[in-house]
């Protein structure tokens, strides 16, 4: 069997047209999302808004997918004292289990700058039981370690490019991550439509949340 997950970091606006296309297909898809930065603004090349949600308001927006953790306040970990990281972890997923009534266990590194020491620092001291990285491999193998997961695709572009391989793989792992704005700003949404309906023509690919994947490769 194959798997595709797709993991979407930041909880901008722009979710709302994201998980609109993954409700109507019947995908579940996580979301790694900063409890600590409700309605912060940023502009896109200086233009363009790329505003978080506030998140409290957006609850129902996020059932059927899974809510991880992608740190308080989206820090550059590899600047942070150890208890910062510590911090910025658990306060996160405090935070978040207090919002969505849920149990948290998935993180994601914010930017690309994480390593072994900020990866090891967050699973010896926080309760998450993975760690998706900001670092590609294309390899599509299925993931021996459960807290250094890495990112098969940070473009929907480049998603299609590597399907075909994917599709002609007996099994392995497939992980599309990025940002709703991507769409928005890059590519288009209706290009993650695209890929949706492709990857469901084949039966042996099954999408699935990074939670998900993780218990079905304890069991393997």
């Amino acid at each position: 069997m194959k798997y595709l997950v797709f993991s979407i970091d930041d909880g901008t606006v722009f979710d709302k047209k994201s998980i609109e296309i993954f409700n109507r297909y019947g995908v579940r898809a996580t979301f790694n999302l900063n409890s600590g930065l409700d309605d912060f603004v940023w502009y896109f090349n200086d233009e363009i808004p790329i505003r978080r949600l506030i998140l409290k308001d957006n609850v129902d927006l996020y059932n059927g997918h899974e809510v991880a953790s992608h740190a308080l306040t989206h820090p550059y970990l590899d600047s942070c004292s150890e208890e910062e990281i510590i911090r910025q972890v658990n306060e996160d997923i405090k935070n978040l289990e207090n919002i969505f009534d849920r149990k948290i266990t998935s993180f994601a590194t914010p930017f690309r700058t994480s390593g072994d020491r900020e990866t090891n620092i967050i699973k010896n001291n926080c309760p998450v039981n993975n760690i998706r990285i900001s670092c590609i491999d294309e390899s599509m193998d299925i993931p021996t370690d459960l807290f250094n997961i890495k990112i098969t695709a940070l473009d929907i572009n480049r998603a299609f490019e590597l399907l075909p391989a994917f599709i002609a793989r007996k099994d392995g792992v497939f992980i599309y991550a990025g940002h709703s704005y991507d769409f928005e700003v890059k590519t288009s949404f209706e290009r993650l439509e695209e890929f949706i309906k492709e990857v469901l023509k084949h039966n042996d690919i099954k999408i699935v949340t990074m939670s998900e994947l993780v218990d079905i490769i304890k069991k393997s």
